[in-house]
C-alpha cells in the first residue's frame, strides 16, 4: 500500500488544479490571439498563403497546449487511482473530475437501479 501524508496529497491536488487553470488560460489566450490576427489582418492585403501559414502555426500551438492538457487529465486520473489505493482512500481533497467509481479488477460492478 502506498503511504501518503495528507498534507502532501493536498499540495498535489492543489497543484494539479493550478495546472488545469493555467492550461485553460493559455488556451483562451491562444484563441484570442487567433481572433486578433484575423481581425488585425483583415483588409491588410496580406497574401492568403502568408496568413494561412500564420494561422496554421497558431493552430499548432493551440493544439499542443490542448494535447498537454489532455496528458494532465490522464495524470490526474492516475493520481486518483494512487490515492484510492493508498492509506488516504477515504480522504476527499475536493478534486473535480475524479471518477465516481474506479474498478481495479476486470469485474465491473453494476448498479442494478441503473439497468433499464
Amino acid at each position: 500500500m502506498t503511504k501518503l501524508t495528507e498534507g502532501a496529497a493536498r499540495v498535489i491536488a492543489g497543484d494539479i488544479t493550478d495546472v488545469f487553470n493555467a492550461a485553460d488560460t493559455a488556451l483562451l489566450a491562444s484563441a484570442r490571439v487567433a481572433g486578433s490576427v484575423l481581425e488585425g489582418t483583415a483588409g491588410s492585403g496580406m497574401h492568403p498563403r502568408t496568413k494561412q501559414k500564420l494561422l496554421e502555426t497558431l493552430n499548432d500551438g493551440y493544439g499542443k497546449i490542448l494535447a498537454g492538457r489532455k496528458e494532465m487529465v490522464q495524470a490526474q486520473v492516475q493520481m486518483v487511482v494512487i490515492q484510492r489505493q493508498s492509506n488516504l482512500d477515504t480522504v476527499d481533497f475536493g478534486c473535480w473530475g475524479a471518477p465516481a467509481t474506479f474498478f481495479t479488477t476486470a469485474e465491473a460492478k453494476i448498479d442494478e437501479s441503473a439497468v433499464v
